[in-house]
């Protein structure tokens, strides 16, 4: 199925081999101790799903939602018994694993102790998280983001000092903004948009990344964002704009 490929593309073989695919609800849940429920639908598309699944599962059985832009309270709305609801974020890269849970306001102390129980078991670090918009790890990234990308809109640092602040003084293994062209910058876009609404301005997407998503530089799918990509891997910075000027490159004067 397209999905377990997907999976085993993105996963590797060992991950892809693990898993099966259905088109049957009650195949794929039956017996299982946590569903999570992981597409990009609405919140009234995945109460009426996470309703049929209550269906096909004992009363233990947890049921997740993985979806940064959707409170998990309330999907558990659409459950008969929301004590069960809880959120699974399994953060990227899948080599660092690491998982945030999200308590919903329904969420039980037993729940989350067996959502604990869960990660432990797929030798998985967790961290419990409340409610709230956006995931922890994800909203750390896109902040930085936003930071960076707009000291490089404002001519504070090029692109690769920007990234190497963080590389070689902080021991990131990579900058913001070749994080950012991995994500993609119409997705970093959206996402921000979306943290911006929902929490305040200091998400708000600097012009730079709307002018390189209008000019369909997205980024490492595209070819080009803040970087050139070539074989998956950043070339070069593409067509900086002028950064940090010297006395001697101001055409103005040097009293400005």
């Amino acid at each position: 199925m397209d999905t377990v490929d997907a999976i085993e593309r993105d996963h590797g073989a060992a991950v892809g081999e693990r898993v099966t695919g259905t088109t049957g609800l009650e195949a794929a849940v039956g017996g299982a101790a946590v569903v999570i429920e992981a597409t990009d639908d609405s919140v009234a598309d995945k109460r009426d799903r996470v309703a049929a699944v209550e269906e096909f599962v004992e009363e233990a059985t947890l049921i997740a939602a993985d979806q940064p832009n959707l409170s998990v309270t309330a999907v558990a709305a659409g459950l008969r018994n929301p004590s069960r609801a809880i959120g699974l974020h399994f953060v990227d890269p899948a080599a660092d694993p690491l998982v945030e849970i999200v308590v919903a306001d329904q969420t039980t102390t037993d729940s989350l102790e067996r959502a604990r129980s869960f990660v432990d078991e797929l030798d998985c670090e967790s961290l419990v998280v409340g409610d709230t918009p956006g995931f922890v790890t994800d909203r750390l990234d896109l902040a930085m983001i936003v930071e960076a990308a707009g000291m490089v809109d404002a001519r504070v640092a090029s692109v690769r000092d920007v990234d190497r602040s963080m590389t070689v003084a902080r021991k990131h293994p990579q900058g913001p903004l070749e994080l950012a062209d991995e994500i993609g910058l119409d997705r970093v876009v959206q996402r921000l948009e979306d943290l911006a609404d929902r929490l305040d301005g200091r998400f708000a997407p600097p012009g730079i990344l709307h002018e390189k998503v209008a000019a369909g530089s997205t980024g490492k799918r595209a070819g080009e964002g803040f970087y050139v990509w070539e074989n998956g891997e950043p070339a070069e910075p593409a067509a900086p704009k002028p950064t940090v000027q010297t006395r001697e490159q101001r055409t103005d004067g040097p009293g400005r």
